[in-house]
């Protein structure tokens, strides 16, 4: 189906609702619980709720910055490493109308690449209380696709909700912050406590003021969530490790934006294939993933709405 910003398709069964908007680049603007009415996704924080159709290349802070965006080639603005192509501001993707086949059990959207020459296709299904997410990337292009994909779920929370991680992780590579002083990006800092008195697995009010881009070291365990503790419900996610080895992690407690809006209060869990947000700086360190000249990778990621 061809589809404008407005459109919005539905994927549903007794447990979970899903709402995905196919002219907004497939974002997934819902997934509600329908047991207990919980809504697991950031609504729009523009005024009204409202939506909006970007332009290629936007800025993404002026949109609505909610619900689940599919961060590709890149998440920050950047240049290509060996192209002559700058990635828009997280990835080219999120602003672009996809094409969308809705069925009573799946939506199967899939979009061709604007800069480079690539297909992405993305199947949502439900599993009883689970979302399933099964993406395969095609490079169409005569010579390899170096790239990072990164999940990119605003996740509505509230204070108090705990983030659970493997239990391996002991330290986060720092790449913003809002406080560029405490901690400094670029650099490896303890997990989960270096702002004094302040364990920041544990979501915090806006009144902290702190917002930061982490990622965590390469994974042998691709699981995490959030958990509400008053509760006991939970949002789980697991993913495939060979395609995305990496987690990313948005904390926003009340520091972005830092033009004088109000600040927001999410989290997103963000399992990618590299790491961090500049393609240029993945390569230097190794870490950006590559797809061979007419090269195919499928991978899979689960949510699931615990009670």
């Amino acid at each position: 189906m061809a589809a404008s910003s407005l459109d919005t398709v539905f994927l549903q069964n007794d447990q979970l609702r899903v709402a995905c908007r196919p002219g907004l680049g497939a974002k997934l603007v819902s997934m509600l619980d329908r047991r207990s009415g919980r809504e697991w996704l950031l609504p729009s924080q523009l005024p009204g709720g409202t939506y909006l159709q970007p332009a290629y290349g936007a800025d993404f802070s002026r949109f609505d910055t909610s619900g689940w965006d599919e961060c590709f080639p890149a998440v920050a603005a950047g240049p290509h490493p060996d192209a002559p192509i700058t990635w828009p501001d997280h990835g080219e993707l999120w602003s672009r109308p996809w094409r969308v086949e809705a069925t009573p059990d799946s939506l199967t959207a899939c979009v061709q690449g604007q800069a480079w020459p690539y297909t992405l296709t993305r199947r949502a299904s439900l599993d009883g209380e689970t979302l399933c997410l099964d993406y395969t990337l095609q490079n169409n292009a005569h010579r390899p696709f170096l790239h990072v994909w990164s999940a990119h779920p605003l996740l509505r929370v509230t204070p108090g909700m705990r983030i659970q991680l493997p239990g391996e992780i002991r330290d986060a590579y720092v790449d913003w912050s809002s406080d560029p002083a405490h901690p400094a990006p670029g650099g490896w800092h303890a997990w989960p406590h270096w702002t004094p008195n302040v364990d920041l697995s544990t979501v915090q009010p806006t009144a902290l003021g702190l917002a930061v881009k982490l990622y965590f070291r390469r994974l042998s365990e691709g699981r995490c969530g959030l958990v509400d503790p008053d509760s006991g419900q939970a949002l789980i996610l697991s993913w495939d490790l060979a395609a995305a080895p990496y987690l990313g992690l948005w904390l926003c407690y009340g520091g972005w934006p830092t033009d004088g809006r109000p600040g927001h209060l999410t989290v997103a869990l963000e399992p990618c294939s590299g790491m961090p947000d500049r393609l240029t700086d993945a390569v230097q360190m190794g870490t950006s993933a590559v797809l061979p000249s007419g090269g195919t990778k499928s991978w899979s990621v689960r949510l699931r709405s615990q009670l």
